[in-house]
């Protein structure tokens, strides 16, 4: 019974092999392919409103033809409190290339400040089957 333990990972570590070999030539296959989409959160954002809301210019790319629904969400420590906020819009009609979308991320109750924030924008396409997501600190200027 013990050499079965080593049987599965002899087993293991030759798919392994089996399949970095097969990677790097689908990975060619996927830099020809169309991209289905991808979502980036840029940074610096802007203050707006005294707080009240972060301006915040998001980069897509969707299927040409296909709508998408683009949206971003913002977590700050805001002194003792933390602050919270998003907001989302729709792309009628997607290019196949970069597409920039400002969105007007809203303070729910704390306001936002300068500084450091989290952000996570994602994007949901009429052609793919799961959100995609971008997650990363970005900057807050004024």
């Amino acid at each position: 019974m013990k050499s079965i333990p080593k049987i599965a990972a002899v087993v293991a570590v030759a798919g392994a092999a089996v399949l970095a070999s097969v990677l790097p030539g689908s990975a060619d296959v996927a830099a020809q392919s169309p991209s289905v989409g991808a979502v980036r959160v840029e940074s610096p954002a802007t203050l707006e409103a005294r707080g009240a809301a972060v301006k915040v210019s998001v980069t897509v790319v969707c299927t040409p033809g296909q709508y998408a629904y683009v949206g971003i969400e913002l977590v700050q420590r805001s002194g003792g409190a933390i602050a919270r906020g998003g907001d989302s819009a729709n792309i009628q009609s997607c290019t196949g290339q970069a597409q920039t979308v400002v969105l007007d991320a809203l303070a729910y109750e704390e306001p936002f400040r300068k500084g450091v924030t989290w952000a996570r924008g994602y994007l949901n396409t009429s052609g793919q089957p799961s959100t995609l997501y971008d997650e990363r600190e970005i900057e807050i200027v004024r």
